[in-house]
């Protein structure tokens, strides 16, 4: 039988040279499983409390499935924090530069030029498979 992630899960996944973990938030409507994703890859298990993602960040991957097929296990458990209620993703670009970001909220969307210190702030609404989300966190990448 499959195990399932549930929010609040604690959840290993492994690299090539690197464990990346990520914490299971909740499902959003539109982008699908919510993850707490802690920026720093680790050689090995290490203990799974709060301080594992006091520099996290959100990110949207497939660790419902990820689980049930066995490519990541669930290895802890913390209080679950929930699914952000706003988020930003790009909206127009130029080349690579995004010109304009979309806020997304319960409101609506909102388009913006610039964002302020508090929407730079909001997880981008992106969707990212095993691979992408490896090397972000193997890149050191931040939002």
């Amino acid at each position: 039988m499959a195990k399932c992630a549930k929010p609040g899960d604690v959840v290993e996944l492994s690299g090539p040279d690197a464990v990346v973990y990520l914490q299971y938030l909740g499902k959003h409507s539109e982008y699908g499983d919510a993850v707490m994703v802690s920026p720093i890859k680790r050689a090995s298990l290490i203990e799974i409390d709060g301080e594992l993602f006091r520099n996290g960040y959100v990110a949207f991957f497939p660790v419902v499935a990820a689980v049930s097929k066995g490519l990541a296990s669930v290895v802890g458990k913390l209080p679950a924090i929930g699914v952000p209620e706003r988020l930003r993703r790009p909206g127009a670009r130029s080349t690579n530069k995004v010109e304009t970001w979309v806020i997304e909220g319960r409101d609506g969307e909102l388009v913006r030029s610039t964002l302020t210190d508090a929407e730079r702030e909001l997880p981008i609404a992106v969707i990212w498979n095993r691979e992408l989300l490896l090397q972000r966190v193997s890149e050191g990448w931040r939002p």
